[in-house]
């Protein structure tokens, strides 16, 4: 489990990314968090807002995997996101659970340079 707490709503949340967040996504979305998170990239990469309703399914689902893991009652509701929730905090949260899943899967943040071999120099 790879986790981190944020700020969002006022309250701080701690949000996890194990296989429980992917369990609880997919209840929550009938969907693969992969899908969705290929969606976040891409929107973010076009400088849009990914689809909100299933950013807050994915932000629940976060934060459900660590306060269950721990026995304690989840901070934040499916209303706070909806009706308190600025787009910079859902963006923020989204960003944070990207990272927690490559850290979880131990994805490179970009891909490797090619060594050189030898001296350096490239034949």
């Amino acid at each position: 489990m790879t986790k981190k707490e944020i700020t969002i709503c006022d309250k701080a949340v701690t949000l996890a990314y194990c296989f429980a967040t992917e369990i609880s996504y997919k209840i929550l979305s009938d969907e693969d968090i992969t899908e969705f998170m290929q969606d976040c990239i891409a929107a973010v990469q076009e400088e849009t807002m990914p689809d909100t309703r299933r950013s807050i399914h994915a932000i629940l689902a976060a934060q459900t995997a660590y306060y269950e893991s721990v026995g304690q009652p989840a901070p934040l509701t499916d209303e706070d996101l909806m009706y308190n929730a600025s787009p910079l905090e859902i963006g923020t949260a989204l960003g944070t659970l990207i990272v927690l899943r490559a850290e979880f899967y131990h994805i490179p943040a970009a891909e490797p340079k090619d060594k050189e071999e030898g001296d350096g120099s490239k034949n």
